[in-house]
């Protein structure tokens, strides 16, 4: 089993999430989080230039509101694969 390289730990957690994008709204759901960034399934891409407004609807209070950066999507990989579609972003503090 390969090491995990990432410098912070993720949970994976499943939560909603809205991202607002400069073009309108999407929904997805985040799987893994990091204090850095996370992972957001989706069913399409938004457009990687555009910085997102996130926001996630927690198990308790109120939701996590967040600027955040697509860093990666794994749209182009083939549909058959075990992975679930979606991106990865950085979040911008």
């Amino acid at each position: 089993m390969e090491k995990d390289k990432r410098a912070y730990p993720r949970s994976d957690v499943s939560w909603p999430v809205t991202m607002i994008t400069a073009t309108g709204t999407m929904e997805g759901e985040t799987k893994n989080v990091s204090t850095l960034g996370a992972f957001i399934h989706c069913q399409e891409p938004p457009d990687p230039a555009d910085n997102l407004f996130l926001s996630v609807k927690l198990p308790a209070g109120s939701p996590l509101e967040v600027s955040a950066k697509v860093v990666w999507s794994n749209f182009s990989t083939p549909e058959d694969t075990t992975a679930p579609r979606g991106i990865g972003v950085r979040f911008l503090w």
